[in-house]
């Protein structure tokens, strides 16, 4: 342990709390019930001296070894954004010569002979932390004549580095008194230790405690004991392979299947036990610099653990976007029902959150680990799932991934649905009419017009274009007329986004549109209900009688089947325990208590007769088709001919790109070694890739006094990113921020060129107008819909820039001081993926 408390400097205060820190950290670290690390300890050492303890740490190591380095400390960025830990005899303003660089750090952790590496960062800005990967280390071949156990091969199969810091690269450390304790320590080291100490951190119950759930631990109890402070925690793996155990539970183990009827009455934790040695461990010393940035520190109060009741094992859940809501209804459904039977104890928690279908499906492929393209998916997925629900059965591969994929179940479904408002006084004849999706269409569309989701974005969308398309039979010239050019009309008309169905349903609640949408049963009912719907919209009361949708059945409709994956990672992080509830909560789904909660959400189970809410009191109807019609999603064939022809028949996209060349965007971002300007350039390029043959490209830039025109709209070419790179890697951001006349300027050259396509501006900026000019008229934004991406000190909380997209069919996004590239992606995705 290396704890710094004074400095020559006086810019860095004297932190006495430093010493707790130290204290409390050996003290479970070194504790063989727990950590059973060796612990060597050192004492406001001299940047040298800290240098020098960290190369002989990493290269004195062996392949074996488990190396555990933690650093909590004054942070320090420079100018360029790079990292330094600040020691005894650093100088503020020479942080190169007298700070321990983060860079000599990573550069010994590199070239170290360790196999398995932790890094925990608890000081300011530690997010700035980077760490190349570097080669990876073979295998050490085994002794002659030695039989390696189970556990030692698990062992010797596990290898990566794993860092976790307590903040991003742009937030600063938070302290926190302990209960009963006058001096202060770190949050993010209090809630590791208190995570060791009592067991918590063991979320699995199988145990020990990984590295992945150290970090899930920490970074929820952050949250409660933050309250609403800014600060994240972050992870990072590295070529990671197997489980990075680092610690023994202090919590009795959990059976491998969970036992509802036999479950014990909840007790306090007991006193860790000795569990006796991990699998070959090799102890090294821990190496910790003291000490938190002065002027980070707050007071919080909070106590962590307690209440009689284990901590949930956790069960990942990756769900469909479109259906999260509903979704996150059904998981607490589940919860619910397991603590009724286990004496009021939430024995479960699932962690519900959104993944696309094509992430899902690249993230199993790969092994949910970074990829050779840089793709990250514990970063920009979420974490490994142990359970999937795609919005319908067609998303599942239909094979290559039986190794991971354990079973797929059909839980209920919910048909396609054309939800016309009661304002629009159709006919209840043809409501109840046997007709099929192109002829109610043609009744429909005429007056009052349908609107569909982007065919790219929605399974739905792709399944109602597969009936009106006749199944992809139909001609091409028809298929524009009849279908692809009622729907632009109105979609432009009623100036609804292009996206998915919670995008139309939001504006439909907001507009009181008469237009008919395209949407699922279960959507319909939830929208009259007035359940929150997904995306940008939230909570609201239900609609009026005259904005109810009333849903109409064509003989033909196709539905939804949906479906629940369960997933086996073959013990890679993932236990016993998780996957055994992970079984349970399926087969919950598929009995009578699970099928009434998905009856509640608006779903149609087997086995159970429809009720409330399928009824006319939310604007469907009970029995009438179903008695008669089973409806099917539509087979491969089918999807793959009626992409063929939506490719040929939809209307072309024309895009430009108003990006901030200010000053302010060359602000580094929490990659440092890149300014806001460059990252947001750089993730133009990307989704330059993304457009069509037919589609159209064009950028332009905004600083000072002027918009400059970089890159005229043109067909993006054979070569889109490198069109992109050249028009903006000579530019340097300086100056003020001409919004207003960028947007005017932008929306004018999207209508300039021929044609009806679809006019798309994408305006990223980190600043308000500096110009002085009025705000563009809507005559002025007039067939363009605009998109808005605030960065920075910026927000779409700013009425200002929010109601730059109100009214045109787009959306403001926020990014703040994060990384740019999921905000950009995801908005790319949603406006440029519309095919070949």
């Amino acid at each position: 342990m290396i704890a710094t408390q004074r400095y020559r400097s006086r810019t860095f205060a004297t932190l006495p709390g430093t010493t707790k820190d130290a204290a409390d950290l050996k003290r479970v670290l070194a504790d063989p019930r727990i950590g059973d690390f060796e612990v060597k300890v050192l004492h406001n050492p001299t940047v040298r001296a800290a240098g020098l303890a960290v190369k002989r740490f990493f290269s004195k190591a062996k392949p074996d070894d488990l190396l555990l380095l933690a650093i909590t400390g004054h942070g320090k960025r420079d100018d360029r954004g790079k990292l330094f830990f600040v020691n005894r005899d650093t100088v503020p303003d020479s942080l190169w010569v007298t700070g321990l660089s983060a860079e000599h750090v990573s550069h010994e952790m590199r070239n170290s002979p360790a196999r398995k590496t932790v890094v925990l960062l608890d000081c300011c800005f530690s997010g700035a932390f980077v760490h190349d990967e570097g080669l990876a280390i073979p295998l050490p071949p085994a002794a002659p004549g030695q039989a390696a156990t189970e556990e030692d091969e698990e062992d010797r199969r596990t290898r990566g580095t794993v860092i976790i810091t307590a903040s991003t690269s742009i937030e600063q450390a938070f302290e926190t008194n302990g209960d009963g304790d006058k001096i202060r320590s770190g949050l993010f080291t209090r809630c590791v230790v208190d995570g060791l100490e009592t067991g918590e951190a063991d979320l699995n119950r199988d145990g020990e405690v990984d590295v992945n759930e150290l970090y899930q631990y920490v970074a929820t109890q952050m949250g409660r004991i933050a309250k609403g402070r800014r600060q994240n925690p972050t992870y990072s793996a590295h070529r990671m392979q197997g489980v990075l155990r680092i610690a023994h539970s202090a919590l009795p183990q959990v059976v491998d299947r969970p036992q509802p009827v036999r479950t014990p009455r909840p007790r306090p934790a007991p006193v860790p036990t000795n569990h006796g040695p991990l699998s070959r461990r090799v102890l090294v010393p821990l190496l910790v610099l003291g000490g938190l940035l002065s002027g980070c520190a707050t007071q919080a109060d909070s106590t962590i653990g307690g209440g009689g009741c284990p901590t949930p094992v956790q069960v990942r859940v990756a769900a469909a976007p479109g259906g999260l809501t509903a979704y996150r209804e059904i998981a607490a459904g589940f919860e619910d029902w397991v603590a009724g039977r286990q004496h009021g104890c939430r024995g479960v928690d699932l962690y519900v959150y959104p993944v696309e279908a094509g992430e899902v499906t690249a993230g199993l492929r790969r092994g949910w680990t970074t990829g050779e393209d840089g793709a990250d998916y514990l970063r920009d997925a979420g974490p490994q799932p142990d359970v999937w629900l795609p919005a319908a059965a067609t998303d599942v591969p239909p094979g290559g991934l039986r190794d991971v994929i354990d079973r797929v179940e059909q839980v209920a479904q919910t048909p396609v649905v054309l939800g016309v408002p009661a304002r629009a006084r159709a006919d209840d004849g043809l409501r109840r009419a046997v007709l099929s999706w192109p002829d109610l269409f043609a009744a429909v569309s005429r007056d009052p017009g349908v609107v569909r989701a982007d065919f790219a974005s929605s399974v739905i969308a792709r399944m109602a274009t597969a009936k009106l398309y006749a199944d992809g039979t139909i001609d091409q010239a028809v298929a524009r007329t009849t279908v692809e050019q009622p729907l632009e009309k109105a979609l432009d008309a009623g100036t609804y986004p292009v996206g998915d169905e919670a995008g139309l349903l939001c504006r439909q609640r907001a507009a009181r549109s008469s237009t008919a949408v395209i949407v699922t049963e279960q959507q319909l009912v939830r929208f009259n209900r007035g359940d929150p719907l997904d995306g940008a919209c939230t909570g609201a009361a239900p609609p009026a009688s005259a904005d109810r949708l009333l849903a109409f059945y064509p003989a033909d409709t196709p539905a939804l089947e949906q479906v629940v994956v369960t997933l086996d990672w073959q013990g890679r992080a993932q236990s016993a325990t998780t996957r055994a509830y992970a079984t349970w909560f399926v087969r919950w789904l598929r009995q009578i208590p699970g099928r009434q909660v998905l009856l509640r959400a608006g779903l149609r189970p087997p086995g159970l007769d429809a009720d409330e809410p399928l009824g006319p009191a939310y604007g469907a109807l009970t029995v009438w088709p179903f008695a008669r019609v089973v409806p099917d999603e539509p087979d491969e064939l089918t999807r793959s001919d009626t992409a063929t022809l939506h490719a040929a028949t939809r209307r072309p996209g024309r895009f430009l790109v108003a990006l901030d060349a200010s000053g302010s965007m060359r602000t580094v971002t929490p990659d440092p070694d890149r300014t806001r300007f460059e990252v947001a350039a750089a993730a133009v390029e990307q989704a330059a890739t993304r457009l069509g043959r037919r589609d159209e490209l064009g950028l332009l830039t905004f600083s000072g006094r002027a918009t400059r025109e970089v890159l005229p709209i043109a067909p993006a070419g054979a070569d889109p990113v490198g069109r992109v790179h050249r028009a903006t890697a000579p530019i340097q951001p300086a100056g003020g921020t001409p919004l207003y006349e960028a947007v005017r300027r932008g929306a004018s050259a999207l209508r300039a060129g021929p044609g009806d396509p679809l006019r798309t501006l994408v305006v990223l900026t980190d600043g308000q107008d500096t110009s002085g000019q009025p705000r563009p008229s809507a005559a002025q934004t007039a067939g363009v819909r605009i998109f808005v991406i605030a960065v920075g000190d910026v927000s779409c909380a700013d009425a200002t820039l929010a109601g730059l997209a109100t009214g045109t069919g787009g959306r403001c996004f926020d990014a703040g001081k994060g990384s740019l590239e999921p905000v950009l992606t995801g908005l790319f995705r949603a406006a440029w993926e519309t095919g070949n």
